[in-house]
């Protein structure tokens, strides 16, 4: 019999290790292959969460490649729901787990072309923003085309377990790319200019293909503010800085910024870089938000601010970089200039945001490297 417990304590998807478990239902369950299928209701701290698992003697099993073929061909076979679209591969197609997923779990099935299934772990009622935004804009060039999804109704609601898509042969990671450059001071102007580019032509897409609409700064402003006030209730080194970022976030009054969907957790670790191109990846948005907010129109320059946030982490993540100031200072003028955008107070606002958040988060779990993400609280409040 299955430890639940233990098996989502050991899971790099599970995501509430820090509360302890009440209780483990199996919602549903389905024979593919040699292996089980589950659906799992976990309770934790008063929450419910549905997770998806595929499970054998020894726990959970979608990370091995012949569980993995097991439950690719049932997904093509609308055995473990309804399929939308198409699963463009052969039954008896070679399947292999794809290394560094944390969240999800991604599989290359080995086809021709290659197809990437990607395994929704933690599920929410509702289409998924990675399929329901790229099944939509799979036109633009700068991101991987879907195929194909699979949903599940659990009582009333709908759910959904996988997406099949267009693998990107020979994508390079952007974070790896722009480490390489930083640690030996390499300009990265060229490759940040692309890569706003690249985020742009995104963001055409989704505002062309979701709609867009004109608010208030205010209300982007309050949105700020609740945040801060947040992480200030947590955080001394936040809290020390409350007033000036309230200042900042209070100097927006009057403007006007246009909002519409977005990718909603961009950082140089969901982009690669092929031979004449960058694509974003990874579009289910913050994970730590709720589904419902993460489908809210939002500012393009929460993904600005995200890149501008990442290169900064890139420029000072060796300790023996040259000159990281000058790096990462280069790299966030070619990224705006190749977005199409000059430095805003607005923008300023969403660097800050997410700056604050990240000193939260490193105090939280990497302490040697806050100083990181303060410094540019300094900076930026300066």
């Amino acid at each position: 019999m299955t430890n639940y417990e233990q098996m989502l304590a050991e899971a790099r998807f599970y995501g509430a290790k820090s509360e302890a478990i009440d209780a483990v239902d199996v919602i549903d369950s389905r024979l593919v292959g040699h292996y089980r299928h589950e659906l799992l209701q976990v309770t934790h701290g008063g929450v419910q969460d549905f997770y998806q698992v595929l499970t054998d003697a020894d726990g959970d099993a979608l990370h091995r490649s012949q569980p993995a073929g097991a439950y690719a061909r049932s997904l093509a076979e609308s055995r473990l729901g309804t399929v939308h679209g198409s699963f463009p591969y052969p039954a008896d197609a070679p399947v292999r787990a794809f290394e560094g997923e944390q969240s999800n779990t991604s599989l290359i099935v080995e086809a021709d072309p290659p197809v990437m299934l990607k395994a929704f772990r933690k599920l929410e009622a509702g289409l998924n923003p990675d399929v329901e935004l790229l099944s939509r804009i799979g036109d633009c060039p700068h991101v991987a085309g879907v195929y194909g999804w699979v949903t599940q109704e659990i009582g009333r609601e709908t759910y959904t377990l996988a997406m099949a898509q267009q693998f990107i042969e020979g994508g390079r990671d952007g974070w790896e790319l722009a480490l390489s450059y930083a640690r030996t001071g390499g300009s990265f102007a060229e490759e940040a200019r692309m890569l706003g580019e690249a985020t742009r032509a995104v963001h055409v897409a989704l505002a062309a293909e979701f709609g867009v609409e004109e608010q208030h700064a205010e209300i982007r402003a309050g949105e700020l503010d609740r945040h801060l006030e947040q992480l200030a209730a947590r955080n001394p080194d936040v809290e020390k800085h409350a007033n000036q970022a309230h200042d900042l976030y209070a100097s927006l009054a009057g403007e006007m910024t246009t909002v519409h969907r977005v990718h909603g957790d961009l950082h140089l670790g969901q982009v690669l870089r092929t031979d004449d191109r960058y694509l974003l990846i990874d579009f289910e948005g913050e994970p730590a938000r709720s589904l419902a907010d993460r489908q809210l129109p939002d500012s393009p320059l929460r993904d600005v601010a995200g890149v501008l946030r990442s290169l900064d982490y890139a420029a000072h993540f060796h300790a023996d970089s040259p000159d990281p100031q000058k790096w990462v200072a280069e790299a966030s003028e070619a990224f705006l200039a190749g977005y199409g955008i000059r430095r805003t107070p607005l923008l300023d606002a969403y660097v800050l945001d997410k700056a604050l958040y990240e000193v939260v988060y490193e105090a939280d779990n990497r302490p040697d490297w806050v100083g990181i993400p303060l410094s540019a609280v300094t900076r930026l409040l300066s």
